[in-house]
């Protein structure tokens, strides 16, 4: 998790869902942050933002916030609140006084990682009017300032603070990611028997795994591709022909644990599989994986095995999981960096092979299944053990078998 140390939490009540969606928590600082007196907001933000790291023993979030006279800029920026109280209404209407009353309110975050400040900006422009009376004498800028008419956000107090938040929404999973503990390394999980998992009993012909008992002999085998790296079949619970399952050989937790040299021959499986798919069935397969914590977060290690699903669905599926953290994907070696997301992930490829990475906190099980079934007016086929899809399975080993050859 991440914290946002702040003086008031109560300013960023109204932002609460967001806060929750992108897992940042609120808490006082104790001990006021030191207050460089600067003009600069960078400036102020790196020395509050470093000393909160050196507080808290990790880095977290910090804020500021204040007022930039266009006639006077920078000023007063982070002395804004210093300067309010010293000069008051009377005192601020002589500065402007013959100058213009253009202003930006603005809203700064920031966190201390890896010897640097990250750092991310909210602004409004406006205007300021010190003749209004303040509704509230702790908060005069309420009123004070008069932000620019704007069809899209309509006006409020707190809009600076809500575009900096859209700011760091941008950058929020790659902050966890940059801030959450080392992954080991695979060499440091503890051995473990793949006996419990389904894939490697049926790899090794075990009789009596799964695949076996549900297809009651109807298939001696489902691989149609394999190398020493991959294998490729159809999954139980086909909901449509054409679905298909990656799987590494390995048995690993995920492909974020994939070693780095092996992506390369993955995409080109990937590549030939999709032309396959196309060619048979005309369209170019979702691809999705949900990859589930590390194991070394559980106290546990290796239960279960990395695999892809593929299906020639013409759905799109990344409105749906718009409410979750995400992060655009350009090729699948960057699933290594969530090694160390303790949240698990969903892992989605769109028709058109546009790539997303969504947070995988609180996932249903089988959601994209439930998604892509319900987009396709088959709800019901939603989970392999209701539906078992043998009769899909056959058709696409049948159609594909001796077609998958890179």
């Amino acid at each position: 998790m991440l914290t946002l140390v702040t003086s008031n939490p109560a300013k960023y009540a109204p932002f609460a869902p967001e806060l929750e969606r992108w897992r940042i928590t609120l808490e006082a600082p104790g001990e006021p942050l030191p207050e460089v007196q600067s003009l600069h907001f960078a400036e102020t933000l790196a020395a509050k933002a470093r000393a909160a790291a050196q507080r808290f023993g990790r880095p977290v979030l910090v804020d500021d916030a204040g007022l930039v006279l266009a006639a006077y800029a920078p000023f007063p920026g982070p002395l804004t609140a210093t300067v309010l109280r010293s000069l008051g209404a009377a005192g601020l209407g002589r500065l402007l006084h013959g100058a213009p009353d253009r202003a930006t309110l603005e809203c700064h975050l920031g966190a201390w990682v890896n010897g640097r400040l990250r750092h991310w900006t909210g602004r409004v422009a406006g205007r300021l009017d010190p003749t209004r009376p303040p509704r509230d004498p702790r908060m005069p800028l309420t009123d004070w300032f008069i932000p620019d008419a704007d069809a899209a956000e309509p006006p409020s107090p707190l809009l600076h603070r809500a575009r900096a938040l859209a700011a760091l929404e941008r950058d929020v999973w790659s902050l966890h990611l940059e801030t959450a503990p080392p992954a080991p390394d695979a060499a440091e999980c503890p051995a473990r028997t793949n006996f419990d998992c389904p894939f490697c009993r049926e790899f090794q012909a075990d009789d009596q795994s799964i695949f076996a008992t549900m297809m009651e002999g109807r298939l001696a085998s489902r691989i149609l591709y394999e190398d020493e790296h991959f294998i490729v079949l159809p999954p139980l619970g086909a909901f449509i022909p054409g679905g298909l399952l990656v799987l590494t050989r390995e048995h690993i937790l995920s492909l974020a644990h994939l070693p780095p040299e092996l992506f390369a021959p993955l995409e080109k499986l990937l590549q030939t599989i999709r032309r396959a798919v196309v060619e048979l069935w005309g369209v170019p397969p979702l691809v999705f994986e949900h990859g589930p914590a590390p194991e070394w977060s559980k106290g546990v290690c290796c239960v279960d095995h990395a695999h892809l699903n593929l299906f020639p669905a013409p759905v799109t599926v990344h409105p749906h999981l718009a409410g979750r953290m995400s992060l655009p994907l350009t090729d699948l070696v960057e699933l290594r960096q969530l090694r160390s997301a303790e949240f698990g992930y969903l892992m989605v490829q769109e028709n058109d092979g546009s790539r997303r990475v969504f947070d995988g906190r609180d996932v249903p099980t089988q959601l994209v299944r439930r998604i892509i079934t319900r987009e396709l007016g088959l709800a019901d086929r939603w989970h392999w053990r209701d539906y078992p899809g043998r009769e899909e399975l056959l058709a696409t080993y049948r159609a594909l078998q001796g077609r998958l050859q890179p």
